[in-house]
């Protein structure tokens, strides 16, 4: 019971010299959650991808460590939904040769914001920075 009041009292200590400390939380404990692009229960799922596009999931694989606790399902739908929302194509094929934070911070949008509206608009996008540690 100390020990909980003590870091009760530690956070809001902190809390209170900070402008925003529910945003404060969320930068120092981000969770990408893959129930933003599947449903519950299919964030581990491999989905059922063409040859070729499952050797793009494992390219992504290897640039997003943080998203490696998603199944193929899940980070191949982000992918197709940040290539169609943002970049504005089907498929970003381009985008599978090495990492871009663009990705990243689409995925944090989209789960702390919502929809994405706004098309190619980067300098909008790169305000998803909850992500960041």
């Amino acid at each position: 019971m100390a020990n909980r009041l003590a870091v009760g009292l530690l956070n809001e200590r902190k809390c209170s010299q900070l402008e925003n400390c529910e945003l404060t939380e969320k930068l120092m404990s981000f969770n990408f959650e893959a129930t933003t692009f599947v449903q519950p229960g299919y964030g581990q799922a491999p989905g059922d991808w063409s040859k070729l596009t499952q050797a793009g999931i494992n390219k992504l694989r290897g640039f997003y460590p943080e998203l490696s606790h998603w199944g193929d399902l899940a980070l191949g739908c982000a992918f197709g939904s940040f290539s169609q929302d943002f970049m504005e194509v089907n498929w970003a094929e381009w985008m599978l040769e090495q990492r871009d934070e663009a990705f990243l911070s689409y995925c944090c949008w989209r789960q702390t914001r919502g929809a994405w509206r706004n098309g190619f608009d980067e300098d909008t996008l790169l305000e998803a920075v909850e992500w960041k540690n």
